[in-house]
């Protein structure tokens, strides 16, 4: 299956999952994951922080368009972001993110099954795999 294709099934996917009103589970998971996550989030504002990661998860379906500019300057925005020099986000923290993320949509999808679940991973990978190689730290 083409990766728009699957990107389109992963959205089709996010929406049944409750789309932004997912994001609250997926936080709970993610900063209960480590205390090294856990400390990232310290100061953070979690609704400012919720809103912008519900923009970015639809962003990264789009992303897989290489045509895409708004999914591209919103990746690359986040790439930037998130860079050593920024916010500092080691790059190995993105596997549990997106495994954090996959647990999620698998709790709050009522029709996720495998396949879905490993199309998410190959949809969400390409911008995660984008922003992890922006770190050079």
């Amino acid at each position: 299956m083409d990766i728009r294709l699957k990107a389109k099934r992963v959205h089709e996917s996010y929406t049944r999952a409750g789309g932004a009103a997912m994001i609250p589970v997926f936080y709970d998971k993610l900063i209960n994951a480590s205390s090294e996550i856990k400390e990232k989030f310290d100061q953070v504002d979690m609704n400012a922080q919720s809103n912008f990661l519900a923009h970015a998860i639809v962003m990264s379906f789009l992303f897989v368009d290489p045509d895409h500019q708004v999914a591209a300057r919103t990746i690359n925005n986040v790439r930037l972001s998130h860079n050593h020099e920024h916010l500092n986000i080691e790059p190995h923290l993105y596997d549990t993110w997106l495994s954090c993320l996959i647990e999620t949509v698998a709790e709050c999808d009522p029709d996720a099954d495998e396949q879905l679940l490993i199309d998410w991973h190959k949809v969400m990978s390409i911008a995660v795999n984008h922003i992890k190689n922006g770190h050079k730290g």
